[in-house]
């Protein structure tokens, strides 16, 4: 056994902090190197989709000099949302522990506090920057199953996801980056590292539910929750002063999710960007959500 609590980046508006992690019974995850065989990238994952989370256990999180007390769910899932004076905008370090049954455990997690700039950025992942192959099975798994952060590739034409971002906002970069996904937090550890090894920008990540057996790898990634629209919802709500830059693309329902907040937002969506896949023909809704937002003054843009 190796028992672990994670905590994953934080957000902070300037006024509260919002925290989440996991604790773990079993948790042998350990970095990849480039060069690792098929058979160990294997291996690895099969580890990511048997972790065996602690339930009902107390955690105690050590914020800006203070302790506070959470307990997890039924599936080792922790929320920990606290006041905080204000704080100059950028990352901090915050810490976990929990008493195991082999003795404490303790992690360093770290939350980042956004940037007075009026505009963010909420971005899709897979297919969005990573090549997921996420509406084609086969190659879904054989990615998921034998690839690693140093192996899988980023889009093609990443340069265009940069560039369209700096022109829907003034040919300016932002500086706060929220990545909505539909994979589940058991591939935060590979996500975490394939940013960093592309140099795309960090972020804060909502990622979907722990899943606990192998018949869900093949379904990792998948749409059929309301994950991205709740957590959309709640970063909106969470900084009632930004506007956002939508980004998806066209292999899911990206499309239809944006178009709704665009509806309903109108005056904080500062645009869409959507990534066309080859293999997804335009169809007579997208046309319509097309002439909808040039209706209602949204810029859209198409990216490959």
């Amino acid at each position: 056994m190796a028992e672990k609590v994670v905590g994953y980046p934080g957000v902070s508006n300037g006024k509260e902090v919002f925290l989440t992690g996991h604790a773990f019974r079993k948790n042998r995850l350990k970095n990849l190197r480039p060069g690792q065989s098929r058979l160990t990238n294997l291996r690895h994952m099969i580890r990511r989709f048997r972790l065996r989370p602690m339930k009902q256990v107390k955690v105690e999180v050590f914020l800006n000099g203070q302790k506070h007390h959470v307990k997890t769910n039924e599936l080792g899932y922790f929320t920990c949302q606290v006041q905080q004076p204000y704080t100059v905008s950028g990352w901090y370090d915050y810490e976990l522990c929990f008493e195991g049954k082999k003795g404490s455990n303790r992690a360093k997690g770290e939350y980042y506090v956004a940037s007075d700039h009026e505009t963010a950025v909420i971005s899709d992942i897979d297919d969005t920057l990573l090549v997921s192959h996420s509406t084609k099975l086969l190659k879904k798994i054989n990615l998921l199953a034998f690839r690693n952060a140093h192996t899988r590739k980023p889009i093609p034409l990443i340069k265009h996801w940069y560039n369209h971002i700096s022109d829907l906002n003034d040919y300016e970069m932002p500086q706060d980056f929220f990545y909505v996904s539909n994979s589940e937090w058991n591939l935060y550890d590979f996500l975490k590292d394939f940013f960093q090894l592309n140099n795309i920008p960090k972020g804060v990540f909502f990622l979907r539910t722990l899943k606990k057996g192998l018949r869900d790898l093949a379904r990792s990634g998948s749409a059929g929750s309301n994950h991205k629209e709740d957590t959309i919802s709640w970063l909106f709500e969470f900084f009632p002063k930004k506007n956002f830059i939508l980004v998806g693309d066209n292999g899911q329902k990206d499309l239809d999710i944006y178009h709704e907040f665009c509806t309903k937002y109108a005056d904080r969506v500062k645009g869409v960007m959507i990534r066309k896949l080859s293999h997804v023909k335009k169809d007579h809704k997208m046309e319509m959500v097309e002439n909808e937002l040039k209706d209602l003054g949204i810029p859209l843009k198409f990216f490959h």
